[in-house]
Protein backbone atom coordinates (compact mmCIF):
# COMPACT_ATOMS: atom_id res chain seq x y z
CA UNK A 1 0.00 0.00 0.00
CA UNK A 2 1.05 3.56 -0.55
CA UNK A 3 2.34 6.22 2.07
CA UNK A 4 0.25 9.49 2.68
CA UNK A 5 1.35 12.04 4.74
CA UNK A 6 -1.46 14.18 6.79
CA UNK A 7 -2.20 16.97 8.78
CA UNK A 8 -5.03 16.44 11.45
CA UNK A 9 -6.30 18.26 14.42
CA UNK A 10 -6.57 16.25 17.82
CA UNK A 11 -9.20 17.15 20.36
CA UNK A 12 -6.94 19.14 22.37
CA UNK A 13 -6.36 21.72 19.29
CA UNK A 14 -3.30 20.23 18.42
CA UNK A 15 -1.68 20.03 15.21
CA UNK A 16 -0.39 16.08 14.59
CA UNK A 17 1.62 15.23 11.47
CA UNK A 18 2.34 11.80 10.04
CA UNK A 19 2.69 8.83 7.70
CA UNK A 20 0.60 5.84 7.29
CA UNK A 21 -0.29 3.47 4.92
CA UNK A 22 -3.55 3.14 3.58
CA UNK A 23 -5.79 1.71 0.35
CA UNK A 24 -6.17 5.56 -0.82
CA UNK A 25 -6.35 9.05 0.91
CA UNK A 26 -9.88 8.84 1.18
CA UNK A 27 -9.57 5.48 3.51
CA UNK A 28 -6.74 7.15 5.56
CA UNK A 29 -9.24 10.16 6.08
CA UNK A 30 -11.77 7.79 7.48
CA UNK A 31 -9.23 5.85 9.97
CA UNK A 32 -8.28 9.55 11.19
CA UNK A 33 -11.60 10.40 12.20
CA UNK A 34 -12.68 6.64 13.49
CA UNK A 35 -9.14 8.25 15.70
CA UNK A 36 -11.06 11.05 16.46
CA UNK A 37 -8.94 13.54 14.36
CA UNK A 38 -10.21 15.94 12.09
CA UNK A 39 -8.07 15.45 8.75
CA UNK A 40 -6.58 18.70 7.17
CA UNK A 41 -4.57 17.26 4.18
CA UNK A 42 -3.90 14.38 3.48
CA UNK A 43 -1.69 13.51 0.48
CA UNK A 44 0.62 10.83 -1.21
CA UNK A 45 3.79 11.20 0.49
CA UNK A 46 7.04 11.36 -2.14
CA UNK A 47 9.49 8.74 -2.11
CA UNK A 48 12.69 10.08 -0.45
CA UNK A 49 15.49 8.07 -2.03
CA UNK A 50 18.22 9.59 0.28
CA UNK A 51 17.74 10.27 3.89
CA UNK A 52 20.17 12.88 5.87
CA UNK A 53 23.52 11.47 6.56
CA UNK A 54 24.84 14.77 8.67
CA UNK A 55 21.63 15.53 10.75
CA UNK A 56 22.24 15.75 14.49
CA UNK A 57 21.23 12.56 16.14
CA UNK A 58 20.33 14.28 19.07
CA UNK A 59 17.96 16.41 17.41
CA UNK A 60 15.93 13.42 15.78
CA UNK A 61 15.88 12.00 18.58
CA UNK A 62 14.05 14.63 20.27
CA UNK A 63 11.93 15.11 17.49
CA UNK A 64 10.98 11.44 17.88
CA UNK A 65 9.76 11.93 21.60
CA UNK A 66 8.11 14.91 20.80
CA UNK A 67 5.65 12.88 17.52
CA UNK A 68 5.42 9.87 19.74
CA UNK A 69 3.75 11.85 22.37
CA UNK A 70 1.45 13.56 20.46
CA UNK A 71 0.41 10.21 18.95
CA UNK A 72 -0.43 8.36 22.09
CA UNK A 73 -1.78 11.08 23.47
CA UNK A 74 -4.35 11.59 20.09
CA UNK A 75 -4.87 7.78 21.02
CA UNK A 76 -3.12 5.53 18.88
CA UNK A 77 -1.67 2.36 19.67
CA UNK A 78 1.67 2.34 20.86
CA UNK A 79 3.07 -0.33 17.94
CA UNK A 80 1.24 2.21 15.38
CA UNK A 81 2.52 4.83 17.05
CA UNK A 82 5.86 4.03 16.64
CA UNK A 83 5.99 2.57 13.46
CA UNK A 84 4.31 6.34 12.35
CA UNK A 85 6.91 7.89 13.89
CA UNK A 86 9.74 5.91 12.73
CA UNK A 87 9.00 6.89 8.44
CA UNK A 88 8.75 10.76 10.28
CA UNK A 89 12.53 11.21 11.49
CA UNK A 90 15.22 12.09 8.72
CA UNK A 91 18.30 9.42 10.39
CA UNK A 92 18.34 6.16 8.70
CA UNK A 93 19.68 5.19 12.19
CA UNK A 94 16.92 6.20 14.89
CA UNK A 95 14.35 4.99 11.99
CA UNK A 96 16.14 2.04 12.78
CA UNK A 97 16.41 2.20 16.12
CA UNK A 98 12.38 2.63 16.39
CA UNK A 99 11.57 -0.16 13.89
CA UNK A 100 13.49 -2.10 16.05
CA UNK A 101 11.63 -0.73 19.63
CA UNK A 102 8.52 -1.58 17.50
CA UNK A 103 8.81 -5.04 17.04
CA UNK A 104 10.08 -5.43 20.94
CA UNK A 105 6.98 -3.69 21.85
CA UNK A 106 5.03 -6.37 19.43
CA UNK A 107 6.47 -8.67 21.02
CA UNK A 108 4.96 -7.69 24.67
CA UNK A 109 8.15 -6.10 25.80
CA UNK A 110 7.49 -2.48 27.74
CA UNK A 111 8.60 0.85 26.03
CA UNK A 112 10.97 1.74 28.81
CA UNK A 113 12.49 -1.86 28.15
CA UNK A 114 12.81 -1.95 24.35
CA UNK A 115 14.31 1.70 24.94
CA UNK A 116 16.70 0.78 27.05
CA UNK A 117 18.16 -1.51 24.10
CA UNK A 118 19.33 1.13 22.62
CA UNK A 119 21.21 3.57 25.17
CA UNK A 120 23.37 4.77 22.28
CA UNK A 121 20.13 7.08 21.21
CA UNK A 122 17.91 6.93 24.20
CA UNK A 123 19.15 8.28 27.42
CA UNK A 124 18.87 6.88 30.87
CA UNK A 125 16.73 9.62 31.23
CA UNK A 126 13.94 9.00 28.84
CA UNK A 127 13.86 5.27 29.96
CA UNK A 128 13.90 6.36 33.59
CA UNK A 129 10.57 8.84 32.49
CA UNK A 130 8.61 6.16 30.32
CA UNK A 131 9.04 3.72 32.67
CA UNK A 132 7.53 6.10 35.41
CA UNK A 133 4.60 6.79 33.20
CA UNK A 134 4.15 2.90 32.36
CA UNK A 135 3.91 2.10 35.66
CA UNK A 136 1.60 5.11 36.85
CA UNK A 137 -0.68 4.48 33.45
CA UNK A 138 0.20 7.98 32.99
CA UNK A 139 2.36 7.00 29.49
CA UNK A 140 1.21 9.98 27.41
CA UNK A 141 1.56 13.03 30.33
CA UNK A 142 5.35 11.33 30.92
CA UNK A 143 6.24 11.35 27.17
CA UNK A 144 4.58 15.14 26.64
CA UNK A 145 7.33 16.09 29.85
CA UNK A 146 10.29 13.77 28.37
CA UNK A 147 9.79 15.81 24.89
CA UNK A 148 9.78 19.33 26.21
CA UNK A 149 12.93 18.61 28.62
CA UNK A 150 14.77 17.35 25.77
CA UNK A 151 13.49 20.05 23.57
CA UNK A 152 15.10 22.59 26.11
CA UNK A 153 18.57 20.19 26.74
CA UNK A 154 18.61 21.38 22.75
CA UNK A 155 17.80 24.87 23.09
CA UNK A 156 19.94 25.22 26.00
CA UNK A 157 23.08 23.33 24.06
CA UNK A 158 22.51 24.77 20.69
CA UNK A 159 22.65 28.27 22.82
CA UNK A 160 25.71 27.34 23.88
CA UNK A 161 27.68 26.32 20.42
CA UNK A 162 26.18 29.20 18.57
CA UNK A 163 27.91 31.56 21.46
CA UNK A 164 31.38 29.88 21.04
CA UNK A 165 31.21 30.80 17.12
CA UNK A 166 32.51 34.08 16.52
CA UNK A 167 35.76 34.02 19.04
CA UNK A 168 36.07 30.23 17.06
CA UNK A 169 35.77 32.14 13.82
CA UNK A 170 37.82 35.15 14.99
CA UNK A 171 40.44 32.70 16.27
CA UNK A 172 41.24 30.92 12.87
CA UNK A 173 40.89 34.18 10.29
CA UNK A 174 43.89 35.08 12.78
CA UNK A 175 45.63 32.50 12.91
CA UNK A 176 45.48 32.02 9.01
CA UNK A 177 46.35 35.43 8.51
CA UNK A 178 49.48 35.50 10.82
CA UNK A 179 50.57 32.06 9.31
CA UNK A 180 50.30 33.97 5.49
CA UNK A 181 52.21 37.22 6.94
CA UNK A 182 55.08 35.04 8.39
CA UNK A 183 55.48 32.09 6.14
CA UNK A 184 54.57 33.66 2.83
CA UNK A 185 55.16 37.77 2.63
CA UNK A 186 58.16 38.54 5.22
CA UNK A 187 60.61 35.77 3.66
CA UNK A 188 59.68 37.72 0.06
CA UNK A 189 60.18 41.21 0.95
CA UNK A 190 63.19 40.49 3.22
CA UNK A 191 64.69 38.60 0.29
CA UNK A 192 64.69 41.54 -1.64
CA UNK A 193 66.18 43.78 0.66
CA UNK A 194 68.94 41.20 1.22
CA UNK A 195 69.70 41.10 -2.54
CA UNK A 196 70.42 44.96 -1.77
CA UNK A 197 72.12 44.28 0.61
CA UNK A 198 70.94 45.87 3.90
CA UNK A 199 71.03 44.65 7.02
CA UNK A 200 67.94 42.86 8.47
CA UNK A 201 67.21 44.53 12.19
CA UNK A 202 66.97 41.65 15.12
CA UNK A 203 63.02 41.56 15.02
CA UNK A 204 62.91 40.47 11.80
CA UNK A 205 65.54 37.65 11.94
CA UNK A 206 63.93 36.32 14.66
CA UNK A 207 60.77 36.04 12.75
CA UNK A 208 62.88 34.49 9.74
CA UNK A 209 64.28 32.12 11.86
CA UNK A 210 60.93 30.95 13.06
CA UNK A 211 59.41 31.08 9.71
CA UNK A 212 62.30 28.85 8.61
CA UNK A 213 61.60 26.25 11.09
CA UNK A 214 57.81 26.12 10.93
CA UNK A 215 58.55 25.26 6.93
CA UNK A 216 61.69 23.00 7.76
CA UNK A 217 59.68 20.74 10.34
CA UNK A 218 56.21 21.61 9.59
CA UNK A 219 55.27 17.74 8.92
CA UNK A 220 56.51 16.78 12.57
CA UNK A 221 54.87 20.20 14.06
CA UNK A 222 51.55 18.72 13.06
CA UNK A 223 52.39 14.69 13.65
CA UNK A 224 52.67 16.60 17.15
CA UNK A 225 49.80 18.38 17.51
CA UNK A 226 47.51 15.52 15.95
CA UNK A 227 49.37 12.90 18.59
CA UNK A 228 48.63 15.16 21.40
CA UNK A 229 45.61 16.06 20.54
CA UNK A 230 44.87 11.79 20.27
CA UNK A 231 46.46 11.05 23.78
CA UNK A 232 44.38 14.24 24.98
CA UNK A 233 41.08 12.64 23.60
CA UNK A 234 41.96 8.93 24.65
CA UNK A 235 42.79 10.41 28.60
CA UNK A 236 39.55 11.98 28.46
CA UNK A 237 37.63 8.76 27.20
CA UNK A 238 39.24 6.84 30.12
CA UNK A 239 37.04 6.64 33.33
CA UNK A 240 39.93 7.93 35.45
CA UNK A 241 40.58 10.46 32.64
CA UNK A 242 37.24 12.08 32.42
CA UNK A 243 36.91 12.14 36.16
CA UNK A 244 39.97 14.22 36.75
CA UNK A 245 39.31 16.36 33.60
CA UNK A 246 35.94 17.02 35.08
CA UNK A 247 36.85 18.38 38.52
CA UNK A 248 39.49 19.85 37.24
CA UNK A 249 37.26 22.01 34.90
CA UNK A 250 34.71 22.60 37.92
CA UNK A 251 37.47 24.04 39.56
CA UNK A 252 38.94 26.74 37.36
CA UNK A 253 38.33 30.04 38.07
CA UNK A 254 35.79 30.81 35.23
CA UNK A 255 35.30 27.75 33.21
CA UNK A 256 34.25 26.13 37.05
CA UNK A 257 31.44 28.69 37.72
CA UNK A 258 29.39 28.34 34.24
CA UNK A 259 30.38 24.35 34.50
CA UNK A 260 28.61 24.25 37.95
CA UNK A 261 25.73 26.23 36.45
CA UNK A 262 25.37 23.89 33.64
CA UNK A 263 25.35 21.26 36.12
CA UNK A 264 22.53 22.49 38.46
CA UNK A 265 20.52 23.07 35.50
CA UNK A 266 20.84 19.85 34.08
CA UNK A 267 20.34 18.22 37.72
CA UNK A 268 17.35 20.62 38.36
CA UNK A 269 15.92 19.74 35.40
CA UNK A 270 15.94 16.28 35.33
CA UNK A 271 14.90 15.56 38.86
CA UNK A 272 11.83 17.87 38.48
CA UNK A 273 10.55 16.08 35.63
CA UNK A 274 11.62 12.69 37.10
CA UNK A 275 9.44 13.38 40.47
CA UNK A 276 6.25 15.55 38.02
CA UNK A 277 6.25 12.07 36.44
CA UNK A 278 5.47 9.85 40.42
CA UNK A 279 9.49 8.66 40.44
CA UNK A 280 10.28 8.44 43.93
CA UNK A 281 13.42 10.47 45.24
CA UNK A 282 16.22 7.60 44.98
CA UNK A 283 15.58 6.21 41.89
CA UNK A 284 15.00 9.45 40.38
CA UNK A 285 18.69 10.69 41.91
CA UNK A 286 20.09 8.00 40.44
CA UNK A 287 19.12 8.16 36.93
CA UNK A 288 19.58 11.99 37.19
CA UNK A 289 23.34 11.61 38.44
CA UNK A 290 23.71 9.85 34.84
CA UNK A 291 22.60 12.14 32.89
CA UNK A 292 24.37 15.23 33.65
CA UNK A 293 27.37 14.53 31.62
CA UNK A 294 30.02 15.22 34.27
CA UNK A 295 31.68 12.61 36.55
CA UNK A 296 32.48 15.01 39.08
CA UNK A 297 28.96 16.18 39.15
CA UNK A 298 27.45 12.50 39.26
CA UNK A 299 29.65 11.13 41.76
CA UNK A 300 28.58 14.25 44.03
CA UNK A 301 25.17 13.21 43.46
CA UNK A 302 25.39 9.54 44.39
CA UNK A 303 26.80 10.54 46.61
CA UNK A 304 24.10 12.94 48.29
CA UNK A 305 21.83 9.87 47.35
CA UNK A 306 23.20 7.06 49.62
CA UNK A 307 23.03 10.40 52.40
CA UNK A 308 19.27 10.74 51.37
CA UNK A 309 18.63 7.15 52.14
CA UNK A 310 20.54 7.49 55.45
CA UNK A 311 17.80 10.52 56.33
CA UNK A 312 19.41 13.53 55.10
CA UNK A 313 17.64 16.35 53.20
CA UNK A 314 18.53 16.89 49.68
CA UNK A 315 20.14 20.15 49.65
CA UNK A 316 22.68 19.85 52.66
CA UNK A 317 23.68 16.51 51.17
CA UNK A 318 24.70 18.37 47.38
CA UNK A 319 26.01 20.98 49.50
CA UNK A 320 29.05 19.10 50.64
CA UNK A 321 30.85 19.14 47.22
CA UNK A 322 31.87 21.96 45.06
CA UNK A 323 30.08 21.27 42.27
CA UNK A 324 26.39 23.33 42.60
CA UNK A 325 26.08 27.06 43.06
CA UNK A 326 24.87 28.51 46.77
CA UNK A 327 21.39 29.80 45.09
CA UNK A 328 20.48 26.47 43.40
CA UNK A 329 21.52 24.77 46.72
CA UNK A 330 19.24 27.54 48.53
CA UNK A 331 16.29 26.91 46.23
CA UNK A 332 15.93 23.20 46.59
CA UNK A 333 16.77 23.72 50.31
CA UNK A 334 13.45 25.82 50.41
CA UNK A 335 11.47 23.87 47.78
CA UNK A 336 12.00 21.01 50.71
CA UNK A 337 10.90 22.92 53.61
CA UNK A 338 7.84 24.37 51.67
CA UNK A 339 6.56 20.19 50.09
CA UNK A 340 7.17 21.82 46.42
CA UNK A 341 10.71 20.24 45.51
CA UNK A 342 10.01 19.22 41.82
CA UNK A 343 8.87 23.09 41.24
CA UNK A 344 11.73 24.34 43.25
CA UNK A 345 13.80 22.23 41.18
CA UNK A 346 12.99 23.52 38.37
CA UNK A 347 12.85 27.16 39.07
CA UNK A 348 16.38 26.54 40.27
CA UNK A 349 16.91 25.03 37.18
CA UNK A 350 15.67 28.24 35.40
CA UNK A 351 17.43 30.40 37.23
CA UNK A 352 20.64 28.16 36.45
CA UNK A 353 20.38 28.82 33.23
CA UNK A 354 19.78 32.13 33.03
CA UNK A 355 23.23 32.43 35.08
CA UNK A 356 24.74 30.61 32.85
CA UNK A 357 23.63 32.23 30.14
CA UNK A 358 24.79 35.73 31.10
CA UNK A 359 27.76 34.28 32.36
CA UNK A 360 28.69 33.14 28.50
CA UNK A 361 28.09 36.41 26.98
CA UNK A 362 29.55 38.45 29.91
CA UNK A 363 32.86 35.35 28.83
CA UNK A 364 32.39 36.15 24.97
CA UNK A 365 32.13 39.94 25.24
CA UNK A 366 35.71 39.34 27.20
CA UNK A 367 37.27 36.75 25.15
CA UNK A 368 36.35 38.86 21.00
CA UNK A 369 38.39 42.13 22.21
CA UNK A 370 41.14 39.71 23.93
CA UNK A 371 41.41 37.75 20.41
CA UNK A 372 41.62 40.67 18.09
CA UNK A 373 44.13 42.40 20.69
CA UNK A 374 46.30 39.55 20.72
CA UNK A 375 46.25 39.22 16.75
CA UNK A 376 46.88 42.76 16.57
CA UNK A 377 50.30 42.42 18.60
CA UNK A 378 50.83 40.11 16.53
CA UNK A 379 50.37 41.44 13.22
CA UNK A 380 51.63 44.67 14.46
CA UNK A 381 55.14 42.91 15.76
CA UNK A 382 55.31 41.92 11.78
CA UNK A 383 54.06 45.18 10.51
CA UNK A 384 57.70 46.45 12.74
CA UNK A 385 59.82 44.04 11.86
CA UNK A 386 58.86 45.36 8.60
CA UNK A 387 59.42 48.85 8.90
CA UNK A 388 62.35 48.26 10.50
CA UNK A 389 63.79 46.64 7.68
CA UNK A 390 62.37 49.30 5.27
CA UNK A 391 64.04 52.08 7.35
CA UNK A 392 66.83 49.71 7.52
CA UNK A 393 67.02 49.12 3.85
CA UNK A 394 66.64 53.42 2.67
CA UNK A 395 69.72 54.30 5.33
CA UNK A 396 71.68 51.89 4.07
CA UNK A 397 70.83 53.51 0.35
CA UNK A 398 71.55 57.01 1.79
Amino acid sequence: MPDFAYRAVTDRGRILRGVEQAGSAAVLEHQLSARGLFPLEVSPRPERTKRPRFRRKRADVVEAFRYLATLVDAGFPLDRALETVSRVVARSDVMTALQQVRAQVQAGAALADALAEQPRLFPPLAVGMIRAGERGGTLAPALDRLAEHLEGEEALRSELVAAMYYPMLVAIVGGVAMLVLVLYVLPRFVDVIGEAGAAIPRTTALLLHTSALVQQWWPLLVLGVIAAVAVGVSYRRSVMGRAKTDAFLLRLPVVGPLRQRLVAARLGRSLATLLDSGMPILPALDIAARALGDCAATEQVLRARQEVQAGVRLAPALGRGHGFPYLFLQMVEVGEESGRLAEMLARAASAAEGELRRGLERLVRLVEPALIVAFGAMAGFVALSLLQAIYGFRVDLF
